[in-house]
């Protein structure tokens, strides 16, 4: 079932890998145009400072989701790989619903950040800055949802030994 569901799922990561790709390439260029325009022409270059900005902020929520995919997150788990497996699905469990429960006060508390977002605008770009604050509950469901697969996925092992090839990586 896990499987069927993670391949359900697959053009979701391969779109949300896609544009975590085209975030960190833009992002790069605008830091690079701000560089050069800074140090060559000494004149600033607001929008690509804040474009960059806008980039990394997406970027940081989406990026969560697709590192919660691969397994490539941040963790320790020495201790409770220790653990017998009862113990460490319980645990498994637990860190999944303080996980779920900080997504949920993200994402449903960025409704009143949106709706005032409509009436400003960024200050270089003049964008409506709701549409930078949309990356709150985006970023939630979609970590969410990663996170539930995870949960899942892992249930038979929840703290594997990493492989020699993960080491080296």
């Amino acid at each position: 079932m896990i499987r069927l569901i993670e391949r359900l799922c697959l053009p979701l990561r391969h779109a949300v890998s896609a544009v975590v790709i085209a975030l960190f390439a833009v992002m790069m260029a605008s830091v690079l145009v701000q560089v050069g325009g800074r140090y060559l022409f000494g004149y600033s270059i607001a929008p690509a400072s804040e474009i960059a900005t806008f980039c990394q902020i997406w970027l940081v929520l989406l990026g969560s989701g697709v590192a919660i995919a691969r397994s490539q997150h941040v963790a320790i788990d020495m201790l409770p790989a220790a653990l017998p497996l009862p113990a460490q699905r319980v645990l498994l469990v637990i860190i999944a619903a303080v996980t779920l429960g900080f997504l949920w006060v993200l994402g449903t508390n960025a409704g009143p950040l949106i709706k005032m977002g409509a009436f400003q605008t960024s200050p270089a770009l003049r964008i409506p800055m709701k549409y930078m604050y949309w990356c709150l509950p985006a970023g939630a469901a979609y970590i969410a949802l990663e996170a539930l697969l995870a949960l899942a996925r892992r249930w038979s092992d929840p703290f594997p030994e990493p492989s020699i090839d993960e080491e080296a990586a």
